[in-house]
């Protein structure tokens, strides 16, 4: 096990300020990795699995369209922190090199800072470490916990743990405070702890130590050795399903103790979201990382800030993650960096008239390399060697119906779209390939992240 401690914790919440003396909005930022937008009971999911995640969606602003800009955890989180898409921040490359977030970019974690806040971050994942990959370089303080497989990691429960003591360390700061938590759950192993297997797994798993997911079995369904059939993969996203549940118990536990150290009021900000989602046969495939369907796009996002933004509200308009970010900081009257391509959803989220957002989404991680675009409802998906693909998101959400052909009009107006926006993407691309030394490479193939042979060193 490989444990990085650089600190003590980051924090909570954000609301309007007035530019007076006033103290500035604690901010608290959870990201769920790899939970589907449609977990959740109140967009499609099963009934009661989110009763936490839906009681602090009924508490703010919950945007049922958003979307990643990557199918995997690096590039995707990224964009979160930094208001880039993955080709102008510079963090992800693909198997067997990554890269890491370029020197040049502003963080969000770097907004807070200048602002005078306290900012930490719990994460549970060697590609969220500050100095291999950059991503939360600039928190004050950093608690990762890294391990050398996906069976061994940290539980939901000890990562709210986590986060819960950092703040009472700092309890007499009089320093706002910006948290981030990631919680690795429902990553797969999917092996909920008992109770929520015994709730949620088919009938023949309750009692059972059945799980699905490991290292061997991903790297096996990557190589094209084993193809899981449609009743394992049935019986994996139930588990799955027990992870959700017990994550969303854990979230709950969370907003309890910042709800008890007085960081879910009005002054207060607070945002949910998942770096990506996990396929299950829709397209003939299983986990993240390998395509740019909507089942790795879509992921949920809450932002709640009482007395901000009004209670219950949803909205239906597509936003991408790039938004947050500059959310967060309108919502605490700080400035936004210049370098911002992401839009805040503040004012979409108090009803007022907003422009369209179109999605890029690229950085397939272990398969052919694409990219996917997003705009006015269609929907178009280009990777190497293949023919495009596109959709008309309203008529068929599931992306079950290629209208390539069928609209030819149509195709050659997105394909110029995603022209140009890559041209100007390119034009400030960052990033340079992560060195990686021996033991970090042995813990990122442990994962199921790398070969089980490191690539030459390219010859300069």
């Amino acid at each position: 096990m490989m444990r990085y401690i650089f600190a003590a914790v980051l924090a909570v919440v954000c609301s309007a300020c007035d530019g007076s003396n006033a103290r500035r909005p604690d901010v608290v930022l959870i990201v769920a990795d790899t939970l589907r937008a449609d977990r959740f009971s109140g967009q499609g999911g099963p009934g009661e699995l989110t009763p936490y995640m839906d009681r602090i969606a009924a508490g703010g602003v919950r945007f049922v369209q958003a979307r990643s800009h990557a199918p995997w955890t690096l590039p995707s989180t990224a964009s979160l922190l930094t208001s880039l898409r993955p080709l102008e921040h510079g963090a992800g490359g693909r198997l067997p090199r990554f890269t890491r977030l370029s020197e040049d970019v502003t963080t969000l974690a770097k907004s807070f800072n200048d602002a005078g806040y306290q900012t930490h971050a719990v994460v549970n994942v060697l590609f969220l470490d500050p100095d291999t990959f950059g991503v939360t370089r600039d928190f004050d303080s950093v608690d990762n916990v890294s391990f050398e497989s996906n069976v061994e990691v940290r539980t939901a429960r000890a990562t709210t743990e986590a986060a819960l003591e950092w703040l009472d360390a700092r309890k007499d700061s009089d320093e706002p405070v910006f948290l981030l938590v990631h919680y690795f759950d429902p990553h797969c192993v999917y092996a909920p702890p008992p109770a929520f297997r015994e709730r949620w797994a088919d009938a023949g798993d309750k009692g059972g130590t059945w799980t699905f997911g490991t290292r061997a079995q991903m790297l096996a369904i990557r190589d094209g050795e084993y193809t899981p059939k449609a009743a394992t993969l049935a019986r994996a996203e139930s588990l799955y399903n027990g992870e959700v549940a017990y994550l969303d118990a854990e979230i709950g536990r969370l907003e309890v103790g910042l709800e008890e150290r007085g960081m879910t009021g009005e002054g207060s900000v607070f945002a949910l979201t998942s770096d990506h989602g996990e396929e299950f046969g829709e397209h003939s495939g299983f986990e993240h990382g390998h395509t740019l369907f909507d089942e790795l796009l879509r992921v949920p996002l809450i932002v709640r800030a009482p007395g901000a933004l009004d209670a219950g509200g949803v909205v239906d308009e597509p936003v991408r993650l790039i938004d947050v970010a500059p959310t967060l900081l309108e919502l605490c009257d700080l400035p936004l960096p210049p370098q911002y391509v992401g839009r805040s959803l503040v004012g979409l989220a108090r009803g007022e008239p907003d422009a369209p957002r179109s999605t890029m989404a690229h950085g397939n991680m272990w398969r052919t390399p694409g990219s996917a675009w997003i705009s006015g409802g269609w929907k178009l998906i280009e990777e190497e060697g293949a023919e495009p693909r596109l959709f008309d998101l309203s008529s068929d959400p599931a992306e079950a119906r290629n209208l390539a052909n069928d609209e030819p009009k149509k195709l050659a107006e997105m394909r110029a779209e995603v022209a140009a926006v890559q041209r100007g993407m390119r034009a400030q691309a960052h990033g340079k390939e992560a060195d990686l030394d021996e033991q970090t490479f042995e813990i990122l193939r442990e994962l199921g992240y790398a070969p089980s042979v490191k690539p030459p060193e390219r010859e300069e």
